[in-house]
């Protein structure tokens, strides 16, 4: 591989990486053409910043075409860039262009449509093997037990298997390499199942006659376990594995006799054999391998329902752009087109990515990676530190290109820099990070101002609880004497610090519920993301005028409307309308909406879902009620939530293929109980999670849950791969280890606990975690500017910073008091000091009076977007013009018209007749394939390709022909897009044609194709708004099943 071209740049926290990428692409377009050049980032955020501030510099200096051109230029998110590629090679991948991307949110519905057949398939097996391995025993959070369930376990398989390159066979590789590995954990079996079970049962049976009548407390546990499982095998039930573990550490105290003290000895002996049951062995054996099964049945029928249906999600789009560039003819043509690349946040890659990172910089003269390794934290997201760690070193020591390291802080004050510097540095010299590359050479920030060191610790006393309301009455109180912690604006101008100024990080969710309830209790208020969004009043309320619109028979809707619309919310009103003979009659009589919402009902068929719910938000006394309900501004941001929703519940039906309706959208919000938004107000503290952080920074930052203790990844799904790692070929020898913990809730003394972590493969994942999680508090550490806090709990201390501890413990070191030193490998740093307790007095929250609009008329509007296939008109159309093209197609068996039709389109799509006559057939028959249809022949469809482009061929010689044309036009106050299926310049103007799957008689054609009139009228009319002097009179609706083409013309308004 030629790495000469390759240019890495190594930028730590806050250090200009956006800045230097800019300049550098600023640079590249004096060189070459901007549209020759690809940005990638991870968001799109920060790829629209990337454009505009590139844009902007060539603006500054005055270059004004370049700048315009830099429009065409391929910068977005890697999603985005591989699906241009896909897009433009469509044809040549042997796919439609017109495939629709499943939305990220989208993913996990579709997953379950189509690999639910599979999954149920061995769902029976996986469940007993679950509830013998202790899934059914309750868990501490709703998180914990989705982790447990099997099927979380299947979709975090073909996750991994999807981002490192393997298919349903690369997952039975890894089946086998997952038990040869977990087995050599376990001890080798010394006696058989049914001795084993006998001898604890037998021990079990002899303890409980020698219960006594008065337990000791210590015992009484073990006992309930004893006769628990003595019931349940009396009636034929196994013994489950966490109760083996569990009897294997059975107690009592002296009181409870000898004899019970030592038949629990006999039973401890007994159940300890549990390492060694034969069953263990098979019971996990069979486990792993029905889980990797189940995983690879279930990515075909994922895969082969994507495929049948013209979907593709964000995995896909990389997959097929790296066969792009892996095909010598394609890769070729689009080297054509691409000259320059640039990839942002490197490290948080995975090795699919990279490898398409790779193959791009094969294509282009000049490709620059930047990154930071000591911020990739993303490895729950597929991204892999190790390769791209590896990557970055490889590049520097073969390239011919400089490798830069921005080293200078523009983010933090000096001494933030210095612990940044003193703290971090050894951990990451052992990770493989030398200092002279990864550390800071200083800060341009000045100590203008600052009268105070940057430095805080808050010791937090009490329970959990009690820790929350302790921070929270810090923050009211720092805010109250904010002239205490003055903060400098990004000018360097000094202010005192504001509510928007404070982060508080988090490594749970519980944490953050916890600190943001703390904070609301005093008044604070918060910008943070919560769940709930369904149950807040003003979407209550919005949604049960939805349902009553979707069926009028909903009273309960209807009570819940009249409800919300009483002014006293104490009275009965409503409840007594209820409760009266013509209960309708009296409900709708207290809600002043039902006019409009009939009107609405009435007009229903015209609305999508999302249309509707916006309806019912605009309706003037609907927006008057919400604006008396508490703070509008965050009543707003829920709305504009669930209108997100809304539109998202659109997108995936569309993608899956399934009508989106009314009580759908309602089933769904149901099911998804979607987050709330987190506050847009600039006056509300931030209580975020560490990794939620990344790319931001803050005056004050508070890092809390310091007592998190590292967790290796042992019994979960992880991509492992064979010996020595070579990033120039990431997908080689990849493999997904799943070891199963057949032990439930029992975490210590079981023997696995102690093999799995000394183990090879074990080692490597602790280490792994402890460097992640190393780099995490790296990433929380440097997003402050002014002032770093650090928020332990007195009672559990701050064991996650001992993992900066590589030598002697204590590396970093909290002062225990005000006065005291915070230090960090021997430099001291000043720090202020306080031990929080709870403030006895909280201040209440006042929230300010919102404004009231005064009564206004509703405006009716048309939507903002016009849909070409959902288009009516005033406008009656006739059929001017009848070509019979040829024979109707012939047709074998009873075909799904609509999936024939979409077959048949998809070939009219991608034929290239300029190529030879089988190769044009291969690509024709590979499409019926794909979409599963065996009624009509490869060669009958190409044939009518042929009659259609020779009619107009012969109409207007020398006529350009475009496939699959995307358009987009403003009509009037409103948005038309769409795609045509063919548009033919010929010499007087373009004519517009539209494939219609219609297999009706002769005598209906004329009906059919007149119905399709507004479609058409309405790309005529789009057309010729792109199109500058575009003149679109011909119209023409195209039915190859029957071999027919029809030219429409309008013929009257309607009266």
């Amino acid at each position: 591989m030629n790495l000469s071209n390759i240019r890495t740049v190594v930028a730590s926290a806050g250090t200009g990486k956006t800045t230097h990428i800019v300049g550098r692409i600023s640079e590249e377009v004096t060189a070459r053409p901007p549209e020759e050049i690809v940005a990638t980032t991870f968001t799109v955020k920060a790829a629209d910043e990337l454009i505009e501030r590139s844009r902007a510099r060539l603006f500054r200096h005055g270059a004004w075409d370049s700048a315009a051109r830099l429009l065409g230029a391929r910068f977005g998110t890697i999603n985005s860039v591989c699906g241009q590629i896909v897009s433009e090679h469509a044809i040549a991948l042997g796919r439609s262009p017109r495939a629709d991307v499943i939305p990220e949110e989208g993913v996990a519905r579709i997953f379950m449509i189509a690999a639910n057949a599979a999954i149920e398939r061995y769902a029976p097996a996986l469940n007993r093997l679950a509830d013998a391995m202790g899934a059914s025993e309750p868990k501490r959070s709703a998180q914990d037990a989705e982790r447990a369930d099997w099927r979380t376990r299947v979709r975090r398989i073909i996750e991994l298997a999807r981002s490192n390159g393997l298919d349903a066979d690369g997952l039975a590789m890894s089946a086998d390499r997952s038990w040869a590995t977990f087995a050599a954990l376990l001890r080798p079996p010394t006696a058989s199942a049914a001795d084993l079970d006998a001898a604890l049962l037998d021990a079990i049976a002899a303890a409980l006659n020698e219960v006594p009548d008065d337990l000791s407390a210590t015992a009484k546990k073990s006992v309930s376990d004893m006769r628990r499982v003595h019931k349940a095998s009396a009636g034929g039930q196994r013994i489950s594995w966490p109760d083996w573990a569990r009897l294997s550490k059975v107690v009592c105290a002296k009181k409870d006799g000898q004899g019970l003290v030592s038949a629990l000895e006999t039973v401890n002996l007994a159940a300890s054999k549990h390492a060694e049951h034969p069953r263990l062995h098979q019971d996990c054996e069979l486990f792993i391998r029905t889980l990797f099964a189940c995983a690879g049945e279930a990515l075909v029928a994922f895969q082969r329902y994507k495929a049948e249906r013209g979907l593709l999600d964000f995995t896909d789009q990389e997959a097929l752009a790296l066969d792009v560039l892996r095909n010598p003819d394609l890769a070729a043509h689009l080297a054509e087109r691409i000259d320059c690349v640039f990839v942002d946040e490197f490290q948080d890659s995975s090795p699919l990515q990279i490898a398409i990172f790779t193959a791009l910089s094969a294509l282009v003269q000049s490709s620059t990676w930047v990154g930071d390794p000591k911020q990739a934290i993303y490895g729950f997201r597929n991204a892999d530190s190790a390769l791209t760690q590896a990557a970055f070193a490889g590049v520097a020591a073969a390239s011919a290109a400089t490798t830069a390291v921005l080293a200078q802080s523009y983010r933090s004050r000096d001494d933030i820099v210095k612990f940044a510097n003193a703290a971090f540095a050894p951990a990451f010299e052992v990770m493989g990070l030398p200092a002279a590359d990864h550390s800071f050479t200083g800060t341009a920030r000045t100590e203008n101002g600052f009268t105070q060191t940057p430095f805080a610790t808050w010791r937090l006393e009490g329970k959990l609880e009690l820790q929350f309301a302790a921070l929270a009455g810090q923050i009211r109180d720092i805010l109250a004497n904010a002239a205490d912690w003055n903060v400098a604006n990004k000018e360097g101008a000094i202010r005192p610090l504001e509510p928007g100024d404070i982060a508080i990080l988090c490594r749970t969710k519980s944490d953050i519920a916890g600190i943001a309830a703390a904070l609301s209790k005093l008044g604070v208020k918060v910008a943070v993301e919560r769940e709930g969004l369904s149950t807040t009043p003003h979407v209550e309320l919005a949604m049960a005028a939805f349902r009553w619109v979707a069926d009028p028979s909903d009273r309960l809707s209807l009570a819940e409307l009249a409800r919300f619309f009483d002014d006293d919310p104490s009275s009965a009103r409503w409840l007594e309308a209820a409760s009266a003979e013509d209960q309708e009659a009296a409900l709708k009589l207290l809600v002043p909406i039902v006019p409009a919402l009939e009107a609405l009902r009435a007009n229903q068929l015209s609305l999508t879902p999302a249309e509707l719910l916006d309806a019912i938000l605009l309706l003037p006394e609907m927006a008057r009620r919400f604006e008396r309900w508490g703070d509008l501004t965050v009543c707003l941001d829920d709305l504009e939530a669930l209108r997100g929703f809304g539109r998202s519940y659109e997108g995936n039906c569309a993608s899956s293929g399934v009508p989106a309706t009314l009580s759908g959208l309602i089933l769904s919000l149901q099911q998804a109980k979607p987050m709330r938004p987190k506050s847009r107000q600039a006056d509300a503290v931030n209580v975020m999670t560490y990794h939620g952080s990344k790319g931001l920074e803050w005056p004050l930052v508070v890092l809390a849950s310091l007592a998190w203790d590292s967790k290796a990844r042992l019994f979960e799904p992880v991509a492992e791969s064979d010996g020595e790692l070579d990033w120039s070929q990431p997908l080689a020898g990849r493999w997904v280890r799943f070891w199963p913990w057949p032990y439930g809730s029992q975490e210590k003394d079981v023997h696995l606990d102690a093999t799995a972590p000394a183990s090879a493969l074990g080692q490597a994942a602790v280490r792994a975690a402890r460097d992640e999680d190393t780099r995490l508090l790296y990433v929380g550490a440097t997003r402050a500017r002014d002032y770093l806090v650090f928020a332990p709990a007195v009672k559990s201390g701050a064991k996650w910073l001992a993992l900066l501890d590589t030598g002697a413990p204590g590396h970093i070191t909290l002062p225990a008091a005000d006065g005291n030193d915070l230090s960090a490998g021997g430099a001291a740093f000043a720090c202020r000091t306080l031990t929080l307790t709870v403030d006895d007095a909280p201040v209440q929250s006042i929230i300010a009076a919102s404004h009231v609009a005064p009564l206004r008329d509703a405006l009716p509007r048309a939507p903002l977007f016009r849909q070409p296939s959902r288009e009516t008109s005033d406008i009656t159309y006739r059929v001017a013009e009848k070509v019979e093209l040829g024979p109707r197609l012939p047709l074998v068996g009873s075909p799904d018209m609509a999936q024939l039709g979409e077959a048949v389109h998809a070939i009219f799509a991608a034929d290239n007749r300029a190529a030879e006559r089988p190769a044009r057939l291969a690509r024709a028959l590979s499409i019926l394939q794909r979409w599963n249809v065996h009624e009509v022949q490869a060669d009958d469809v190409l044939s009518a390709c042929d009659r259609l482009h020779d009619h107009f061929e012969a109409r207007w010689p020398g006529a350009r022909m475009r496939r699959e044309i995307p358009i987009f036009a403003r009509v009037g106050e409103q948005l038309v897009a769409g795609r045509i299926d063919l548009l033919v310049e010929h010499a007087t103007g373009l004519a517009i044609v539209d494939h219609k799957s219609f297999p009706g008689s002769r005598a209906n054609w004329d009906a059919k194709a007149v119905g399709y009139g507004p479609q058409l009228g309405l790309y005529a009319e789009a057309a010729r708004l792109a199109v500058q002097n575009g003149v679109c009179d011909d119209l023409f609706v195209h039915m190859p099943i029957v071999g027919a083409l029809l030219r429409l013309e309008p013929e009257t308004k309607a009266t």
